[in-house]
């Protein structure tokens, strides 16, 4: 299999994409959310982040021991081969061609046309403004990543520095300005921990995204270097930024008081330190905030679908696997996956708009997670059957982390499958999941594999 070799994103980069798909718009309003579920016990809370986190703290170091691997093309993709060969690395690529990128990319693209909307309301006018605006999104981006790289990638940079400044200045301002004493008699104890177990199912989601940068693996400079310290630095400065932004903001605005006002809690924070103008400002700063998460999922979604064709897994695979010699890009890929997040918008605005299936209460952007952790779980697996190999000689590596991965993978799971439509959701990942096994028989299996040039 023949790839392209030429290494155009650093370090920053990497970092950019796992940061700047994290952090989305979730972090600002999900305060109330863990608040509610421990009873406004802040400590309690800051426990829970911590524990949220050790999915993708644990699971960027087991992930990483992939990466100094191999930085061939696929990312994740290429890993699985290694773990469990061909079958399930074209499943694990297909459900991401097919579901995990272009569903995220469409609700995303949706959530930052509601923001814009929010500070523009004139936009709004008409029931068509948000869908507009939506595709407008999806349309400037997919172009400015088609056009270049280096754009796409200073966007992605700039808007991973721009979404820490409102959580950065809230952060300080909170300890500046509150008082930490307030919080010396927010104690945890074993009752506590227990009657806040639904809170860790409240910010498990936010924390998905992580496992993207793999995707640019074989376009990143000193991949096996730089890939693996993007995948355990990112985690601890995410971690760091919500705990810090957590507690900042329940010493400026108070527990009791974010409870109460809810999502609103963030922009009545910036308004109480910065004034009417600061809240306009603020809400800027999320837009930015969600665009970067969204740029970040589309350049791993245009590649997903070159990645099966370099390996012949797809109809007319030798046409897919081919780079534009100007934008070293598929340019098939990226219309393919243009496509998909278009229909995925469609389900989305059925899913809203049409009153027999908005009362299913179907949310697109929760179909994906549980799926993608069954095949994080499997990569971790993988690892520690390396270990076990005598393949990896670190028994904190090979071992530890790898398991503390799993446990942090199971919390996941568990609130995926446990949440409202858990079930349905499963059911369809499944059957597209079957569908690629289809696939998979008559593209793969029923002719000569071949190198795509």
């Amino acid at each position: 299999m023949k790839q392209e070799k030429t290494r155009k994103f650093g370090l920053l980069m990497s970092i950019a994409m796992i940061i700047g798909i994290v952090i989305g718009s979730g972090i600002f309003f999900k305060a109330d959310d863990i608040l509610m579920q421990t009873n406004g016990n802040v400590m309690m809370g800051c426990l829970v982040l911590l524990l949220g986190a050790l999915g993708i703290i644990f699971g960027g170091i087991t992930i990483s021991e992939w990466a100094k691997l191999t930085d061939d093309a696929g990312g994740l993709i290429s890993y699985a081969e290694k773990a469990f060969g061909k079958l399930f690395a074209f499943l694990l690529g297909w459900f991401q061609s097919t579901v995990y990128f272009p569903a995220l990319v469409a609700i995303v693209a949706f959530v930052a046309a509601n923001y814009t909307l929010a500070l523009f309301p004139f936009l709004g006018s008409s029931k068509s403004g948000i869908w507009l605006m939506t595709i407008v999104y999806l349309v400037i981006i997919y172009v400015m990543n088609l056009l270049s790289s280096k754009l796409s990638e200073i966007f992605q940079t700039s808007a991973m520095f721009i979404k820490l400044i409102p959580l950065f200045l809230i952060a300080v301002c909170g300890l500046i300005f509150g008082d930490p004493q307030e919080l010396s008699s927010h104690a945890i104890t074993l009752p506590i921990v227990l009657s806040s177990t639904g809170a860790i199912v409240a910010v498990a989601f936010s924390y998905d995204g992580w496992a993207v940068a793999p995707s640019i693996g074989h376009e990143i400079k000193n991949s096996k270097r730089n890939l693996p310290l993007a995948l355990i630095i990112s985690p601890l400065i995410i971690l760091a930024v919500y705990v810090s932004y957590f507690v900042g903001i329940s010493l400026i605005i108070g527990p009791a008081e974010i409870m109460k006002m809810g999502d609103l809690a963030f922009s009545a924070a910036a308004g109480r330190l910065f004034g009417p103008v600061g809240q306009k400002l603020m809400l800027i700063a999320v837009i930015i905030s969600v665009l970067g998460t969204l740029n970040g999922l589309v350049v791993a979604n245009i590649r997903a679908p070159y990645f099966l064709a370099l390996r012949q897994e797809l109809p007319y695979s030798h046409k897919i696997g081919v780079l534009h010699p100007k934008f070293n890009l598929s340019i098939l890929s990226t219309l393919m996956s243009f496509i998909v997040s278009l229909i995925w918008l469609g389900i989305h605005y059925l899913s809203l708009t049409v009153p027999t299936i908005s009362q299913l209460g179907i949310d697109i952007s929760a179909i994906p997670i549980v799926i993608m952790y069954m095949f994080y779980t499997g990569l971790y697996v993988g690892v520690i059957m390396r270990t076990a190999k005598g393949l990896i000689q670190s028994k904190l590596l090979g071992y530890v982390c790898p398991i503390l991965a799993i446990l942090g993978a199971f919390m996941i799971l568990y609130g995926g499958l446990t949440a409202a439509n858990g079930v349905i959701y499963l059911i369809v990942s499944g059957l597209i999941l079957v569908s690629g096994l289809g696939l998979y028989q008559c593209v793969v299996c029923k002719k000569p594999r071949n190198s795509v040039s």
